[in-house]
C-alpha cells in the first residue's frame, strides 16, 4: 500500500476525526439513504507494493510509529511521522517527518528517508531504525530509554473491537469507537478496479494510522494488535450508515503487535 495523502480525503478525514467519538455521519447527520449520492471520482491506482512487507528486526522495546500516524517521542525529543513508504522487492525505505504530536496526522517541515539499521536522531535524541513494516515504522532509543508505549489506552477495555471469529467488520463511513470514545476505527472509502480501502484509526493514548489504499491481503496495526484485510466490499456506492448495501470490509485478527 502506499502513503499518498489525497487533499480531499485529507481534509475530510481530519474533519471526521473530529467527531469520531459522537459517530461521525450518524443517524442524525448521516445522508439520506434515499437520496442518490454524486458519482465519485476515484484517484488512480498506485502501483502494488513490491515487498517485502517488513525489513529489520522486530523490536518489542521500540516505538510503532504506524503508517500515517504521529507518535510523540520518548525523553521529549518530538514527535515523528510516518509519511511514505516504499520498497525495490528487496529493501524497504520509508520517510518520517516530525509530526505534531500522538493520535495527530499533521506533517511537520523536516524529513527524514530511512532504512532498516539506519541510525536518526531528532532533537538530539538518537534511534535505531530498527523494521520497516508497509503498515510500521519501529523506533528504538539508543540510550535504552524504556518506551512505555500503551497501544491501547487505559481507559479502554482490552477487548475492544468486539470481534466475530477473530473477524473485524468495518462498515463504509460507520466509525467503530470504543465505548469511552478513546480509539476509534473508520472506512472512509473504498474504490474499485483493483478494491482498494482507506482505514483510519484514531486514539488518544497513539497508535493512530491512516492506511490508505490497502488491498486484500495487506497487514495493519491498530489496538496493539496486527490485522489482515480479507475482504474490501465496494458496495453500490453509497456511504450511507442507513444504507444496507454500502461497502464494506473484513479485517482478520492475526495476533499481538509485538
Amino acid at each position: 500500500m502506499t502513503a499518498r495523502i489525497r487533499p480531499v480525503r485529507a481534509a475530510a478525514l481530519a474533519g471526521c476525526m473530529l467527531v469520531l467519538a459522537a459517530g461521525c455521519g450518524g443517524a442524525s447527520g448521516g445522508v439520506d439513504a434515499s437520496t442518490t449520492p454524486p458519482p465519485r471520482s476515484p484517484a488512480p491506482a498506485p502501483p502494488a507494493d513490491k515487498g517485502p512487507e517488513c525489513e529489520g528486526a522486530p523490536a518489542a522495546k521500540g516505538l510503532h510509529v504506524l503508517r500515517g500516524g504521529s507518535e510523540t517521542l520518548p525523553g521529549g525529543a518530538g514527535a515523528v511521522l510516518y509519511k511514505e513508504g516504499g520498497s525495490d522487492g528487496t529493501h524497504r525505505t520509508a520517510t518520517l517527518t516530525n509530526g505534531t504530536g500522538t493520535g495527530t496526522a499533521s506533517a511537520g517541515t523536516e524529513s527524514w528517508p530511512v532504512r532498516p539499521g539506519q541510525s536518526l536522531t531528532v532533537k538530539g535524541k538518537a534511534f535505531t531504525v530498527s523494521q520497516i513494516c508497509t503498515y510500521r515504522v519501529v523506533l528504538t532509543p539508543k540510550d535504552e530509554t524504556t518506551v512505555n508505549q500503551s497501544p491501547v489506552p487505559n481507559a479502554v477495555d482490552p477487548r475492544w473491537p468486539d470481534l466475530t471469529d477473530g473477524r473485524l467488520r468495518l462498515r463504509w463511513h460507520v466509525p467503530n469507537t470504543e465505548q469511552h470514545g478513546a480509539i476509534s476505527a473508520v472506512l472512509h472509502d473504498v474504490d474499485a478496479d483493483p478494491a482498494r480501502a482507506y482505514i483510519a484509526v484514531t486514539s488518544r493514548a497513539g497508535g493512530g494510522a491512516s492506511y490508505q489504499d490497502a488491498r486484500v491481503g495487506d497487514t495493519l496495526e491498530f489496538a496493539g494488535r496486527l490485522w489482515k484485510l480479507t475482504v474490501i466490499d465496494t458496495g453500490d456506492g453509497n456511504p450511507s450508515m442507513a444504507n444496507p448495501h454500502s461497502g464494506y470490509v473484513d479485517l482478520q485478527l492475526l495476533g499481538p503487535s509485538a
